[in-house]
């Protein structure tokens, strides 16, 4: 990852040192990797009261396109009830297996959102 290039209009020429323990440098860089910030940035959005956001992680990411990808299933199974509610009202009612095969996709999809609540 390559270092941001420094804001011109704010240049912070002044340089602060502080003391720690072995134990209280592995905290400070903890931290800052949740936050995916550099330890002098964190250090000093934290000495500021600034808000510190952790950063997404892998987990929550992949969870983000999961639940994306339910969402197009989810719209696709909603378009064939939608079709099928259609179909009834217009007394047009659909084969059995139509029924069951759209149950089937409901249900698998039901499956879906179930794991990944349960991974929330």
């Amino acid at each position: 990852m390559a270092r941001p290039k420094k804001i011109q209009a704010q240049p912070r020429p002044i340089r602060l040192y502080t003391y720690v323990n072995a134990e209280e440098e592995a905290q400070v860089k903890e931290a800052a990797d949740m936050a995916d910030l550099r330890i002098s940035v964190f250090l000093r959005k934290l000495a500021l009261a600034q808000q510190i956001r952790p950063a997404k992680s892998r987990q929550s990411q992949e969870l983000i396109q999961t639940l994306s990808k339910l969402g197009v299933e989810l719209n696709r199974v909603g378009n064939n009830v939608n079709q099928l509610a259609h179909a009834a009202n217009l007394e047009n009612f659909p084969k059995e297996h139509v029924l069951l095969d759209a149950k089937a996709e409901l249900d698998n999809v039901l499956g879906y959102i179930t794991a990944a609540i349960k991974e929330i």
